[in-house]
């Protein structure tokens, strides 16, 4: 046994014995089972929730120095993708769970970010109308050999908790990582983009499960949306049967993320 496992399985003999739900999924303070998405005070005032104007484009929060009604990102950069939502900024706390949850094995968080997404989604729309909008949720995929590491797709467990909590259908059997790329965070936008290029695909054969359907992506973090760019693309695309036929891709590719980067003017 390798030494991620065996700290995953000291952990769950911790949570057979102090059950997570007595701490707060942030802090890890003690707290009561009647907290909001088990958080504690303190955590539920520190998380930024994503408030007033918002990008109409990727849905960020928009800073008191943006005018326009477009992030600095957005702005800058035309997307593939339709339509993007977010829950919070990119935070301390918000880091803490996404952390927790992908790098240390928590997978129980997963329900709670699913929650919140769910719970945003649902503020704004409410269940009839979200139901109407999206056929598919379909999680960004991470690769095979990363999936064996973790033993689980992050983004796939949260979509699944978001679509238990709206009614819509859920699938992590569509799209597929064909390629391992670069570490995304030390790169800039367009080095992002030309990095993420060309590693994702439909599974083959399954082209017609989103063909004309009504997709939305659902990930952790939201940054510059060269990922879910990509993943609008090959969604996107016509594609062709065996007998050589041309079918239409999807008819639209929404983005709902956790957590999402501030609106700042990046320096060239």
């Amino acid at each position: 046994m390798g030494t991620l496992e065996l700290s995953r399985f000291a952990d769950s003999l911790l949570d057979l014995v102090f059950p997570p739900g007595l701490y707060c999924r942030c802090c890890g303070k003690i707290i009561d089972d009647t907290r909001t998405y088990r958080l504690c005070d303190d955590c539920m005032d520190s998380v930024k929730w994503i408030s007033g104007r918002t990008c109409v484009k990727c849905g960020k929060h928009l800073s008191e120095s943006n005018p326009g009604d477009e992030c600095f990102s957005c702005r800058s950069y035309e997307h593939r993708f339709d339509r993007g939502y977010t829950c919070t900024e990119y935070g301390t706390c918000e880091r803490a769970m996404v952390f927790a949850l992908k790098y240390d094995g928590k997978t129980y968080l997963a329900e709670t970010i699913g929650e919140i997404m769910a719970d945003r989604m649902l503020a704004e729309f409410g269940s009839d109308e979200l139901c109407d909008m999206y056929d598919l949720v379909l999680p960004v995929p991470v690769h095979r050999s990363k999936k064996l590491i973790r033993g689980f797709n992050h983004a796939a467990l949260i979509a699944s908790a978001f679509a238990r909590r709206t009614g819509l259908k859920s699938s992590d059997k569509i799209l597929e990582r064909a390629r391992v790329t670069h570490v995304m965070k030390s790169l800039k936008p367009d080095e992002r983009r030309e990095n993420i290029r060309g590693s994702f695909r439909v599974v083959p054969g399954r082209e017609s499960l989103i063909q004309e359907k009504r997709v939305l992506l659902v990930d952790d973090i939201y940054t510059t949306g060269a990922t879910v760019d990509e993943i609008a693309r090959i969604l996107n695309e016509p594609w062709k049967d065996p007998s050589g036929a041309l079918h239409p891709g999807a008819a639209r590719a929404d983005v709902l993320t956790f957590a999402a980067g501030a609106d700042v003017i990046k320096s060239s």
